[in-house]
């Protein structure tokens, strides 16, 4: 069975069309446009060619100065086109935005033009769009005249004289070569941008994306001038004739600068912001061996630091090693992090203190001592041996093949972990630097390539332990095998880092590019119609497909593979993060599964080896339902960076299947009846690292079809409610002097207050009338379902999951506790009890309640007749056990008001199931008492959450047993409160009881099947388990997301880029992206861990 899947539907096959010969030709338009605006398009397109042509004919035929000719062509076009920009367009015209980001329809692609005449207002805004930012006005002429000078100059026949001999028909072709390449990059600053196949951002809001094309020319146009000023001359018409070096990389940018078309509309060169972030990053990273940032300002810093080192290292005596070996590590520790946690922790300045007095040492004892290099090489060989034995006994699986022997026994496997850091941490870095300071401090020609490259070997030793430990490795042995005569050391070093650095990246790329590719043949539902086709054409490219990924991978340029098949392609480079941005996030109620479990993970996370610490890794953990990614952004000598993402919980078909294969691959790995000894998914891009145990919350969903509805609940809940009504209000106010006062009516506003104390739950948003702790959330929520009866009750629920909430950090936090067999809530001890008391007694002193709560909208009669069920040992014992004092005879009628006022609503809690949870919602029409609690907020929220706490006590009473006295049922719901949050899982509070680990939470709802369903969150100690992803795959395919996405628009749901890949994940990895081109809902944002810990 094929994949039948669409890659790309007919409509944005139409729009593919339009977009590509935009990108190719620099954003001229030319369908659904009159032939006025067609012309006045074409004039100015071609333009720059005209006066440049003209420039030339000119300079040939006279002696006039080609430069001075050129600068005022340059001056006068400047002038014009910011005449263009600022010249008041008539109000009557709709202004176009100028460069639209990243349109999705082919409409707003190709503007409409309606008017017949060249010279009108409708045509002028459509050649000229109006710029957003003001600036540009200023900046985009002046850079259009500076690019069309310089291109004028460059593109002089005795300039191409002075690199290649031509005739006069070999320069022509040249020059048209040249302009139309320039005029590719002249036109989006005049007119409108195309939409780049290098899409780095979702939302240009800085405006840069016409500037896109033209910084190129510029600074190619530029470096082609600048190397004729310095190796020619260009006082006279005749330059002389370049030497051979400089010959070949004038000629090498002249090709470039003609071939800037085809890189623009291939994708092949970054963005503008994507270069500033990338350029810099390499440097520190391949130049400097630091690591990647989380910023720009951290990136130039730390590249900045390690110049200003490198300069005062080269100007001090040689035998002075200790400044390199010192402030090298003092560089690979997270000094930047001044306001983060890791800063202020002890394991921070531990890393600091010691990598810096260690390296001190160490180069001061190798200047006053000697030792023969070749019993250190061979001391290095040992060590680094040892080290990587060690490391590699941590994996699970050895050789990600056969089963690890010693995985299994905890005792074992933590002795070699302890042993493996104490290698990594301590030996290792101090035999480096020991063989280090012996192999530089005999150096004699130090000129700046080789100090720059001496301090970043020193600075790998504590950045990237184990790259350096390998790339070391190598070194020695070359260097013992006498193959390394022609090199000095630092140089040599580098090369084997770099070698190292490109080999390990690109073998992951090529193990990604195998398994795509063998998965397309072998698995029926990858299967395509172009699958031998793709098969032939990938094994006859086969070398060329091995080189271009093993050389792209080291700079950090991604693999493309087209709509996820194995059509390879690269992709624009890109910094570490790959991302514009990464910030934290949330956006619905599951989110507080994340938020609550990040503290506890992030801890489990620095246990980990430092393999799968270093920057550039990505871990995906699971636990239960929580599905956890992580990418690692940053790391040094004790620390990294991560961001962590939490997936979505409702699991579409694609996602399930994925979801199941991950659950399988940690089942085989890390159950106790996993025996066997091969690992079954040994060239899946997940490989399981580790287990651990994580308190999170466990999620239980059950349908009460059968309970809710029966006659017997029903009633259970009605009789709760009184109860629970009486509870939370003696509660709050367990003293009143004041009667009611029966209206029989709807009653005004309150004129008089009693004192009367007593009511206020620890988690309730229960408040006076004047509301000065008003629940605005929990208002919205009853008016929205109360003022509406179009749409379904459990229509607007599911609304309200969608809307975002944020936690409220004032929560306090209570201590988890667990469901024991003996009763369905945990028993409280006595000391708690008694600080409940003290509490209750301490905080509800004073208050007082508004008069307008005892004009009640009942008749005496009415009330009466209610006050026959209400419980009045109940009352006593709540009394007795609080020692309070309450007014029976106001309790009882104000309990029997508010029963009466729920009972008489369209939804009365006798009537049905459906109208229990209709009520437990809070879609509650009062009838005649709808101005009476409208009016007192404090009554409607003290209604809702008795009523909810009534639902919760009569579905446990009818499924385990009564409460069969009042010191039970005041046990249970005392136990409620303190350990449960019952409500809605839109509440605000559902949030931030999740993040402040209250023990349970409880929701009841209605699915669509129409069944009555419950959902349960306890808080319990589960297994976590981690693995780690490939990371080319992962680049691969958020490269091959962005470009459909952003580029082709292509966000069908039902498109095979998005289709379920068991064995590379690709559902699940697209989630994981940056919104909005991923969906997680949950995101930490840069989070500093210390990786000095040992897994218990």
């Amino acid at each position: 069975m094929m994949n039948s899947c669409p890659l790309l539907n007919k409509y944005k096959q139409e729009l593919l069309k339009s977009r590509f010969s935009q990108s190719l030709l620099g954003g001229l338009r030319s369908k659904s446009v009159t032939v006025s605006a067609i012309i006045g398009n074409a004039l100015l397109f071609l333009l720059p060619f005209i006066l440049a042509s003209i420039s030339a004919f000119v300079n040939y035929y006279s002696s006039l100065p080609f430069l001075l000719l050129n600068g005022t062509l340059g001056i006068i076009l400047f002038i014009l086109l910011t005449i263009t920009k600022i010249i008041p367009v008539p109000e009557t015209v709709k202004v176009l935005p100028d460069n639209p980001t990243y349109r999705f329809s082919l409409e707003e692609e190709n503007e409409i033009s309606t008017a017949n005449d060249l010279l009108t207002w409708d045509n002028f805004k459509f050649i000229f769009p109006r710029q957003e930012h003001f600036s540009y006005r200023i900046i985009d002429p002046f850079l259009y005249a500076l690019t069309f000078t310089l291109g004028s100059e460059v593109s002089r026949k005795s300039y191409l004289g002075a690199v290649l001999s031509l005739s006069d028909t070999e320069y022509i072709f040249i020059f048209i070569f040249m302009w139309v390449s320039l005029l590719v990059g002249l036109y989006p600053l005049v007119s409108n941008a195309p939409a780049e196949v290098a899409a780095y951002q979702t939302h240009d809001a800085a405006g840069t994306n016409h500037l896109y094309r033209t910084v190129y020319h510029l600074g190619i146009s530029a470096s082609i001038f600048v190397l004729l000023i310095i190796y020619g001359d260009i006082s006279s018409n005749e330059p002389r004739v370049l030497n051979s070096d400089s010959s070949q990389v004038v000629l090498a940018l002249y090709g470039i600068l003609c071939l800037l078309p085809f890189f623009f509309s291939t994708g092949l060169l970054p963005p503008l912001l994507c270069l500033i972030e990338w350029l810099p990053e390499t440097l520190l990273v391949l130049f400097c061996g630091g690591s990647p940032c989380t910023s720009l300002l951290r990136t130039l810093i730390q590249l900045i630091l390690s110049s200003v080192l490198t300069v005062i290292v080269h100007n001090i005596p040689h035998s002075m090693l200790w400044v390199p070996a010192t402030f090298t590590a003092l560089l690979s520790c997270n000094i930047l992090a001044f306001t983060s946690a890791v800063y202020k922790g002890v394991k921070f300045w531990i890393t600091v203190v010691f990598s810096t007095v260690i390296s001190l040492v160490i180069s001061l004892t190798a200047s006053y001592s000697r030792i023969q290099m070749e019993k250190l090489d061979y001391s290095v060989i040992v060590v680094v041996v040892f080290s990587t034995v060690f490391t590699f006994l941590q994996d699970v699986y050895l050789f990600n093949i056969i089963r690890n022997p010693f995985h299994r026994i905890r005792t074992v496997s933590k002795f070699i972990k302890i042993i493996s850091k104490f290698l990594d941490m301590v030996v290792c870095p101090v035999a480096l630097c020991l063989y280090y300071s012996h192999l530089f401090k005999d150096d004699i020609n130090w000129s700046w390539f080789h100090t720059l490259l001496l301090c970043r070997a020193f600075r790998e030793v504590w950045q990237r332990n184990r790259h350096c430990q390998i790339a070391t490795l190598l070194f020695v042995l070359l260097r013992l095998s006498n193959s390394l005569s022609d090199l000095n050391h630092s140089t040599s070093l580098w090369l084997c880092s770099v070698f190292v650095h490109f080999l390990i990246r690109g073998l992951r790329r090529l193990q990604f590019c195998m398994k795509l590719q063998f998965d397309f043949i072998v698995l029926k539902k990858q299967r395509r119609k172009e699958t031998l086709f793709i098969t032939i054409l990938n094994t006859v490219f086969l070398p060329v497909i091995v080189t271009v990924a093993m050389v792209t991978a080291g700079f950090n340029i991604p693999l493309l593979p087209l709509f996820t098949l194995p059509v390879f392609y690269i992709s624009f480079p890109r910094p570490e993060k790959f991302w514009s941005d990464v910030l934290p996030f949330s956006t619905c109620s599951d989110s507080g599964f994340y938020q609550r479990l990040l503290p506890d993970y992030l801890e489990s996370l620095s246990t980990h080896e430092f393999r799968n610490l270093t920057f550039g890794s990505f871990l995906l953990s699971r636990t239960e339902t929580l599905l956890i990614f992580s990418h690692v952004l940053e790391s040094g000598f004790g620390y990294a960076t991560v961001d962590v993402k939490g997936l979505e919980l409702q699991e579409t078909s694609c996602h399930t299947e994925e979801v199941n294969t991950i659950r399988d691959i940690f089942q085989s790995t890390f159950e106790e009846r996993a025996t066997s000894c091969i690992n079954s998914y040994s060239t899946h891009m997940l490989q399981p690292s580790s287990s651990s145990l994580i308190q999170t919350y466990s999620d239980a969903k059950n349908v009460l079809t059968g309970v809710l509805d029966m006659p017997e609940c029903l009633q259970k809940v009605s009789d709760n409610f009184r109860k629970c009504l009486t509870y939370f209000l003696c509660l709050k106010y367990p003293t009143c002097n004041g009667s009611l006062e029966y209206t029989a009516g709807i009653v005004g506003k309150p004129e008089t207050a009693f004192n009367f104390t007593g009511f206020i739950n620890r988690e309730s948003t229960v408040e006076d009338t004047d509301g000065a702790t008003s629940n605005e959330q929990s208002d919205d929520l009853f008016d929205n379902f109360s003022n509406s009866s179009e749409d379904s009750w459990y229509d607007k629920v599911i609304k309200f999951k969608h809307q975002e909430i944020k936690p409220d950090s004032e929560k306090p936090t209570h201590s988890p506790s667990t469901e024991t067999a003996k009763s369905r809530y945990s028993p409280k001890t006595p000391t708690d009890t008694v600080n409940a008391r003290q509490s209750f007694r301490d905080s509800n002193s004073g208050n007082t309640v508004p008069a307008s709560w005892l004009k009640v909208p009942f008749s005496r009669t009415e009330v009466q007749k209610e006050e026959k069920n209400f419980s009045k040992s109940l009352l006593s014992r709540i009394c007795s056990k609080f020692g309070y004092q309450a007014n029976e005879e106001t309790i009882c009628g104000l309990v029997s008001s508010l029963v009466l006022a729920l009972d008489q609503s369209d939804s009365g809690v006798r009537n049905s199931a459906s109208q229990v949870v209709k009520s437990f919602i809070g879609n509650v029409y009062f009838g005649k008492s709808t101005s009476w609690i409208e009016e007192n907020k404090g009554l409607k929220e003290l209604i809702v959450k008795s009523y909810r706490f009534a639902v919760k006590l009569s579905i446990d009473e009818t499924i385990f047993g009564d409460n069969e006295t009042d010191d039970t049922f005041l046990d249970s719901i005392s136990e409620l409160e303190h350990d449960w949050y019952i409500g809605l899982e839109t509440d605000p509070e559902w949030l931030s009881s999740m993040v402040a680990s209250k023990n349970f939470l409880f929701t009841l709802g209605l699915n669509e099947e129409g069944l009555y369903t419950s959902r349960t969150l306890s808080l319990l100690k589960l297994p976590l388990f981690t693995g780690t992803v490939n990371p080319e795959c992962v680049t691969s395919i958020w490269s091959a997301l962005s470009f459909e996405l952003l580029y082709l628009t292509n966000d069908d749901e039902e498109r095979y880029s998005i289709q379920a890949h068991p064995n590379i994940m690709r559902n699940i990895l697209t989630q994981t992206a940056a919104p909005p081109l991923g969906y997680p809902i949950f995101s930490s944002g840069v989070k500093n861990i210390s990786i000095l810990s040992i897994a218990s």
